[in-house]
């Protein structure tokens, strides 16, 4: 019996040579007799050494089978199946010719052992079943080294991805050998958080910037844990050493260093860099335009002769160029940039292959996906791809886009069909709808109004025409759906604030960029001194000039109603007792550019106002308002998760302010206006009614100027952010800045999948400047929990 093919992962290197030599010898499946064994037909195949491991799965997995052709390289590759079940330490296949011209194949195994137990001790901060997660061996696998010592290193590689530098985790092999239980024995060690990092070698690239590549964090109290993670500080290093080459240093080096305190509890890290030279264009040579000449070329690019040569330099001129083929129909227009450096100095020349591709016309456009929604609709937010015009390849992206953050569809995809070389070439639009309409049950607390309790219908996508031809089609959501209307019921009662609303909008009437909104309302509200309640209705017409900027002309008229005058109320609000009927034609101009409605994280939102009370009804006067706010990304962790800085300001002047009742005034304090002033805290106090003393009860201003910066920062995961803030500004009679008022504080937002998009708010706020009169508060609150 003679040796055809050996194979064993833990032979040393000695036998791997013995091996290889009886391979050879074999190779032509020629027993080593002198007898020729290939293509003889196979009598038996036997495994031999099987214990624990049932022999019918070897048999299931090898492909050598009795009355088939003996083939060496089939023996072979039943070796490498055999040893891929991980249960042998060894397998060796043999051959023995039989009398009968026949052969029998000898598969001769050597079975791991079996483990009783996996288990791991020594870990108090980290669980044994997130630990036992991580290795891949149980009870009942076999004795794998290579896989016991890759679980050893998941143990430890999960402890430094918390923070635990020198954890350490060692199997117990002396109890492993005597009771096959694998025991993985790990020392924690401290927690290491980082407090600092520094730059070393850096003269080019300021700290600041490289900082702003760094995702990894610093220990800051209660916000961050600042745990040191080595997988992410890799990553760092790769993020500043790209940013490096961006800016023209292709040959910058980076890596860090740790340093651990006495107690090994704190770090600070220091990345050292090598920056190197900073390369520029020498010349830039372009090859297959000939739409656009050279000149046109290198006008748009980033990379022309004396600029830097970066990686984002590369990228930008490269969309460029596709941008203006794409601006002019050539929808597949590709550009590969080149370079060749210089041997002795820090130079690249460039060459721009440009493959121009063929300009195509719009054929036609169809929608598909849109079971309820209108076509024109979906049509609306189509952006340079009219049938019979050229395409414009850079609308594409921004029509999926518009489709995906619209309030319709959950996803979108615009495809061009047709052959590259086409010229005229269809469009297809395919839509996901996604639930437009809600009712919700909920309720709600905040310190500025109290208890509230809330019933609202909302349908985004309203179709007044649409009426219901069956009870069916009522019930199960199928009329009144599909033109892109909005129409809103909400009635919320409360302790001290309720409001009764109902409002519909078309946004393109007859299909225009004009719009329309409808609205009716119920307001009333129980202050201290005094019930005002509102009934009223709105009507507006407005328009949309591009994407950002919109107008709008609002008529409204309100019947006002004040009740329940307590004696010791301001002179004011007695000036205006019983009812009053006012109305007013409002002028709006805003424009915004912000990333998301909810949380923004870029752009501004910028709302101008103009409104003039009267003729009709008894008040008349003129009340001019501002509303600005800014947002800026000033960090994202590896999680995607954006630390951003907001700055608000809000104005507000009325003219004719003798005219202006105490209800139309400006006010300020609380929750949502001046953190650390309790709601209606900020601002002139009126005369007593009953004494004709200046008294504690606010009678509001008609000059308001509010600004504030404010801090959100990512704190656990996506469900609780912190903000720190500071409020500042004033409410007085007469336009001025006399009677300043500032605040600083620090909050909460808690965000529950549950209960809504909308976070639960609570900051806790310190008047340092204030005004005789004020009225301060040290915590406010905003809370909405959906009970359905």
């Amino acid at each position: 019996m003679i040796a055809d093919r050996r194979h064993n992962r833990h032979l040393p290197a000695l036998g791997l040579l013995v091996a290889l030599l009886t391979l050879l010898a074999t190779a032509a499946g020629v027993h080593a007799d002198g007898i020729d064994v290939e293509d003889r037909p196979i009598e038996l195949v036997v495994f031999v050494g099987l214990k624990q491991v049932p022999e019918q799965l070897v048999r299931n997995v090898v492909r050598t089978q009795p009355g088939e052709p003996y083939d060496k390289e089939t023996v072979e590759q039943d070796i490498v199946r055999l040893n891929s079940l991980g249960r042998f330490a060894s397998v060796e296949a043999k051959v023995d010719p039989l009398a009968d011209h026949s052969v029998k194949v000898i598969f001769q195994v050597v079975e791991l052992p079996l483990l009783a137990d996996v288990q791991v001790v020594g870990n108090k901060h980290i669980s044994d079943q997130e630990l036992l997660s991580k290795v891949l061996l149980r009870s009942g696998d076999a004795r794998d080294p290579f896989l016991i010592e890759k679980g050893k290193q998941q143990i430890i590689e999960t402890y430094r991805a918390k923070g635990y530098f020198a954890a350490e985790a060692v199997v117990d092999e002396k109890l492993l050998d005597e009771t096959g239980i694998l025991v993985y024995q790990v020392r924690e060690g401290p927690k290491v958080r980082v407090l600092e990092f520094r730059f070393k070698g850096n003269e080019a690239i300021p700290k600041n910037q490289l900082r702003a590549q760094v995702q990894s964090k610093t220990y800051i109290p209660i916000f961050q844990d600042g745990a040191l993670n080595p997988e992410q500080l890799t990553i760092d290093v790769a993020r500043i050493r790209a940013y490096y080459q961006t800016k023209g240093y292709l040959d910058a080096l980076v890596g860090r260093k740790i340093e651990l305190s006495p107690n090994q509890k704190d770090a600070v890290i220091t990345f050292l860099i090598e920056e190197g030279p900073r390369y520029s264009v020498s010349l830039v040579d372009v090859q297959g335009n000939t739409v656009f000449q050279d000149q046109q070329i290198l006008a748009v690019v980033e990379v022309k002769p004396g600029a830097v040569y970066g990686d984002e330099n590369v990228r930008a001129s490269a969309d460029a160029i596709q941008d203006m083929y794409g601006k002019l129909g050539y929808m597949e227009t590709s550009v590969n940039i080149q370079r060749l450096f210089h041997e002795d100095q820090p130079l690249v020349d460039v060459q721009i292959n440009i493959e121009e591709g063929v300009a195509s016309t719009v054929g036609r456009v169809t929608v598909r996906g849109n079971d309820l929604t209108k076509d024109k609709v979906v049509l609306r937010e189509v952006r340079g791809m009219t049938p019979g015009r050229r395409f414009d390849r850079t609308k594409v992206t921004e029509t999926e886009d518009r489709l995906k953050n619209g309030p319709f569809f959950s996803d979108a995809t615009v495809t061009v069909l047709g052959k590259p070389e086409d010229s005229l070439r269809d469009v297809l639009i395919q839509v996901k709808e996604k639930n437009t309409g809600s009712v919700s049950f909920g309720a709600g607390i905040s310190s500025d109004s109290g208890l509230i309790g809330a019933i609202e219908l909302t349908q985004r996508n309203f179709d007044i025409t649409d009426t219901p031809t069956s009870f069916t089609e009522m019930f199960n959501g199928r009329a009144f759906r599909g033109a892109g209307q909005t129409f809103n019921l909400s009635i919320q009662p409360g302790n001290e604030v309720s409001r009764y609303n109902i409002a519909f909008t078309e946004p393109h009437v007859f299909e225009t960029d004009y719009s329309v909104n409808l609205n009716a309302f119920y307001f009333t509200r129980q202050y201290d001194d005094y019930d005002e309640r509102r009934i009223g209705a709105q009507v507006g017409v407005g328009r949309q000039f591009g994407d950002v900027w919109s107008g709008s002309v609002r008529f409204n008229a309100q019947q006002i109603d004040i009740s329940n005058i307590a004696n010791d109320a301001p002179v004011d609000v007695y000036d205006v007792a019983g009812g009053s009927f006012i109305s007013s034609v409002a002028f709006v101009l805003q424009r915004t550019t912000v990333d998301d409605v909810i949380f923004p994280t870029r752009g501004s939102q910028l709302q101008l106002g103009l409104t003039q009370y009267g003729p009709l009804g008894d008040y008349q006067f003129t009340k001019a308002e501002l509303s600005f706010k800014k947002f800026w990304t000033l960090d994202t962790d590896y999680r995607d998760r954006k630390s951003v800085l907001s700055w608000r300001v809000q104005m507000g002047y009325i003219f004719q302010a003798s005219e202006a009742p105490t209800f139309e005034r400006f006010y300020a304090g609380g929750q949502r206006s001046f953190r650390g002033f309790a709601f209606r805290g900020v601002g002139p106090r009126g005369v007593r009614h009953d004494t004709g003393e200046l008294g504690d009860d606010p009678v509001g201003g008609n000059w308001m100027f509010l600004t504030g910066l404010e801090y959100n920062v990512p704190i656990f995961q996506e469900f609780i952010r912190g903000v720190v803030f500071t409020d500042m500004g004033t409410v007085q009679k007469d336009l001025g800045f006399d009677q300043w008022r500032v605040s600083i504080g620090a909050g909460l937002r808690l965000k529950i999948p549950l209960f809504g998009q909308i976070p639960f708010a609570i900051d806790f706020a310190y008047p340092i400047l204030k005004q005789s009169g004020d009225e301060t508060q040290f915590v406010s609150f905003d809370v909405s929990l959906p009970l359905q």
